[in-house]
């Protein structure tokens, strides 16, 4: 009997315990709110009730920011600074007392023309950045604090983009799939964020055989709004590449190297006047450019037939039985300016008894001619293995073409064919 008394008690005081807490927790739970209590000792015992009186009281003053609390530069380099004004108005009855606070980086600093605004009244807070960071986008803020009741504090933002002293737009020239029996041309611009002037010198690529291919034009046109975030470059150069026919077959990968010289001025002591000369040092910019060079002749891919580099195909057909569909069937496609005075045939195939083609009529679309393709193959008395466990390992066909201007062009199959019951 007293066991159950005393663990009856013990319950009782746990469960009320748990109960209060939870009230507590729920109800009773506040947290501190100083406003303006910093931990520079600005704050002190002796000010806090007038600090907090002069920050959180029935004031009817009223701030209002003209414009927006984000400014957007556009585009700076590293290293560069920058500043902006933001203008506050007091449009209450009361008088308006402003104060900066804390920015989120030490790379940020404002300064406040006049901390008491009188009705009517406005001032401008300026804040001044330095672009300290190497990503490529740039937001910091700072806070200034009001003793207008509704709006005790103002988060004033400035961002953009931090860009390179050399840029190009796009970045990442792509100039897609084009012929390499056709000449092309693709475009970039360059802009210039020295401080000074530049003068591009040449151009060339990581791959010797585009450089020998390719004519580079250098054309300045005048920076504008329309050109966005880089309306506040120095200089802006159109680089026009023209790429000759001849480069090989598949994908292709390169930098563009772009080599310039700065302009430097000198002043002559005797006459005052300036004089631009080119400094001695070259500088290269690079960007990134990359595309597929295709022959005349390609096939409309899907998930069997594949691209290599050498501008064949390898068609995988995976494992067939006898008694399967060995009619299997694509679209060749051949384009350029020699498509309507090429005819195509298949050539020689690969094990002859068991690989056969042959095109049907071809087809008219735009800019393209498609010739169909049926592939028959055959099945034997013993199992085909030709999946190619290495090179030999394949078949294979050639397609012919009756014009030079036209490379022929090998397609690999991947086959496996069960032999015949």
């Amino acid at each position: 009997m007293n066991k159950f008394w005393l663990l009856l008690g013990l319950s009782f005081v746990i469960g009320t315990t748990c109960a209060w807490t939870m009230n507590y927790m729920e109800y009773g739970h506040r947290e501190a709110y100083f406003g303006e209590i910093t931990m520079d000792g600005s704050v002190t015992a002796d000010n806090v009730m007038a600090k907090l009186k002069e920050y959180h009281s029935d004031s009817a003053a009223r701030a209002e920011l003209e414009g927006k609390p984000i400014y957007n530069f556009g585009a700076m380099s590293p290293g560069s600074k920058g500043s902006h004004k933001f203008v506050v108005k007091n449009v209450g009855n009361g008088v308006l007392r402003l104060e900066l606070g804390a920015s989120t980086c030490k790379c940020t600093l404002g300064s406040l023309v006049n901390n008491q605004l009188a009705p009517g009244e406005s001032t401008s807070v300026e804040l001044e950045w330095t672009i300290s960071s190497d990503k490529t986008t740039f937001e910091q803020s700072a806070e200034l604090r009001t003793n207008d009741p509704l709006r005790p504090a103002i988060r004033l933002v400035v961002q953009g983009l931090v860009i390179s002293d050399i840029e190009f737009d796009p970045k990442q020239i792509t100039f897609g799939e084009v012929l390499a029996a056709e000449p092309f041309e693709f475009s970039t611009k360059l802009y210039n964020y020295y401080d000074t002037d530049i003068v591009p010198q040449s151009a060339k690529f990581g791959s010797e055989e585009l450089t020998e291919l390719s004519e580079v034009e250098f054309e300045p046109f005048e920076v504008s709004e329309a050109d966005g975030s880089h309306q506040n470059a120095r200089q802006g150069f159109l680089v026009k590449v023209n790429v000759k026919p001849g480069l090989r077959q598949g994908p292709l990968v390169t930098n563009l190297q772009v080599s310039f010289k700065k302009v430097e001025s000198s002043e002559d002591a005797t006459t005052d006047a300036a004089t631009d000369e080119l400094s001695e040092d070259t500088f290269v910019a690079l960007a990134e450019c990359a595309g597929r060079v295709m022959g005349p002749l390609t096939i409309l891919e899907s998930s069997a037939m594949k691209s290599t580099d050498n501008g064949g195909y390898i068609w995988t057909l995976g494992r067939l039985d006898a008694d399967d569909d060995l009619e299997k069937k694509c679209l060749v496609a051949l384009k350029g300016s020699e498509k309507d005075s090429t005819n195509l045939t298949i050539g020689e195939t690969y094990p002859s008894d068991v690989v056969e083609a042959e095109f049907g009529k071809p087809i008219g679309r735009g800019q393209t001619r498609l010739f169909p393709l049926v592939l028959k193959l055959k099945a034997g008395e013993e199992l085909i293995d030709l999946l190619g466990k290495n090179k030999d390992d394949f078949g294979w066909l050639w397609i012919e073409s009756d014009n030079p201007k036209v490379s022929r062009m090998k397609v690999a199959i991947k086959v496996l064919i069960e032999p015949r019951p």
